[in-house]
């Protein structure tokens, strides 16, 4: 049979028109833009049946709802009409109906309308949400789970979903062809099981192997958001007839398609989403998580071989560099010292391997450190002066040796604080307890080691080597956070000190 495919050329177009060409059917594809001309294009060839895969889910320029929805398939009825073909296939939505509020549902149903009214021997397939290689629901919903370890449900993520995968769909088209019995029928084309998109959402996020905290999101920030989304962006994350279709569902009967087209729909599982999810990136191709867990976790898992040997570092450094300030060494000195004998207990040489951008990141880094501490000490100036001077005490440490000397040292204690209290206790310790808690405990552990120095640097020494810790999760190394930490304690010394 000679098929003519208005829209082949798309995501579904590209599972469909394979699917009739296994079974030996010769395609003519045509795609949106020239499915309007359709009678044009296809001259005196004759197809022998039309299948009309054509929609879009926003508006763009003269590509409306009307004229591609109701005006395209009127031309594509007229073309199969002149080209003398009786069979007309033609796909929907399950959530097609009249709604005047909403210029997709309501054109979706008009064109319904239009091919029962045709004349044609015409079969309605009306898929649910579909899924596949190219797809928009799993691609965006990896981009988001990727980018961030918080996903904002529309609602409570009740709304019921029958994800259908597009093989599916493509076996639909094709059977409803061999089948002339299914002519003047509509039916849904959906997947075996009706799920909450809450459990979507969670099976996709168990697929990237990532955890997810579920955010249940009140529809009306959800609209903001689409809208600004489709303000700005070419090809947004969501539009607004996909977000009306998340908050009605997508649902609908498989019976009659399994009873009349032998259609036996795939499940929608975490092994079926796997395989689409693996090469697409994070949201911008950034992400708010410390750790992929592809990748991340596993290498986390590797600096948990040494945690013995940092917590013994921590140990010895605690007593040397208490010792040493009690017996009266200045502070450069007494903790040059004691990195002499703790950088050997953690020396871990793979963590100090840089790329050219880490030096940027972290002085970036460090500017927005820097800001936070002036204003974390202007604050306290107005509050309290007495205590943001206890806070700035550190600042005399510039004059307890000639800069010749206290530039050497700041260099070789920072390298030694990065080696130890990152490389050998918090990625460990992130490795055990997780990249949150494991940095968080980290931190504690290299305040404590600053008790010597008085409270409120133990205080500094927790913030900052948090922040430090969580750049080393982050960046899989210590460069960043060793340029960062190299830049601030330059910064509030020597370059632009606190007052």
């Amino acid at each position: 049979m000679h098929v003519a495919v208005a829209g082949g050329t798309g995501f579904l177009g590209r599972h469909v028109v394979p699917a009739l060409e296994a079974r030996g059917h010769r395609v003519t594809v045509l795609s949106r833009r020239t499915g309007a001309d359709a009678k044009s294009r296809l001259g005196l060839r004759g197809p022998d049946a039309f299948v009309n895969l054509v929609g879009i889910k926003r508006e763009d320029g003269a590509q409306t709802f009307e004229r591609v929805h109701v005006d395209g398939v009127r031309n594509l009825i007229n073309a199969a009409k002149d080209a003398g073909a009786k069979r007309f296939i033609h796909i929907s939505v399950v959530c097609a109906r009249p709604d005047p509020a909403s210029g997709y549902h309501d054109t979706k149903h008009r064109a319904e309308e239009v091919v029962r009214a045709s004349g044609l021997d015409w079969t309605l397939l009306r898929p649910g949400v579909i899924y596949g290689d190219g797809d928009d629901m799993v691609t965006h919903l990896v981009k988001m789970i990727r980018a961030a370890p918080v996903f904002p449900v529309v609602a409570s993520g009740a709304s019921l979903l029958q994800p259908v995968d597009a093989r599916d769909v493509a076996e639909a088209v094709a059977a409803a062809l061999a089948r002339p019995e299914s002519a003047g029928h509509t039916y849904d084309v959906v997947g075996p099981e009706r799920l909450p998109l809450r459990d979507v959402v969670r099976i996709v996020a168990d697929a990237c192997d990532l955890p997810l905290w579920v955010l249940p999101t009140p529809i009306f920030v959800q609209r903001w958001a689409v809208a600004a989304m489709n303000a700005v962006m070419k090809n947004p994350l969501s539009t607004p007839a996909q977000l009306q279709m998340l908050v009605d569902g997508l649902v609908g009967d498989p019976e009659p398609a399994r009873r009349d087209l032998g259609l036996e729909p795939r499940r929608f599982t975490r092994e079926a989403v796997a395989g689409l999810a693996g090469p697409i990136p994070p949201l911008g191709g950034v992400s708010a998580r410390l750790v992929d867990h592809r990748l991340g976790a596993d290498w986390l898992r590797s600096r948990g071989v040494g945690l013995g040997r940092g917590l013994l570092a921590a140990i010895v450094g605690f007593a040397m560099i208490s010792g040493l300030l009690h017996a009266g060494l200045n502070v450069w000195l007494a903790m040059g010292a004691a990195y002499v004998a703790l950088i050997p207990l953690a020396w871990k040489r793979d963590l100090l391997r840089a790329r050219p951008r880490d030096a940027a990141c972290g002085l970036a880094a460090a500017a927005v450190l820097y800001l936070g501490g002036w204003a974390a000490v202007a604050l306290l100036r107005t509050i309290d002066p007495s205590l943001a001077a206890r806070f700035t005490s550190f600042l005399a440490w510039r004059d307890l040796l000639p800069l010749a000397a206290t530039l050497p040292l700041l260099l070789f204690i920072v390298a030694g604080e990065e080696i130890v209290w990152r490389g050998a206790v918090a990625l460990p310790l992130a490795a055990r307890l997780g990249p949150w808690l494991g940095s968080l405990a980290g931190a504690a552990v290299f305040a404590v080691v600053h008790v010597a120095l008085g409270w409120p640097l133990v205080i500094a020494a927790f913030a900052l080597g948090f922040a430090w810790n969580l750049m080393a999760v982050k960046t899989r190394g210590l460069a960043v956070p060793w340029v960062c930490h190299l830049a601030w304690d330059l910064a509030v010394l020597y370059v632009v000190p606190y007052r």
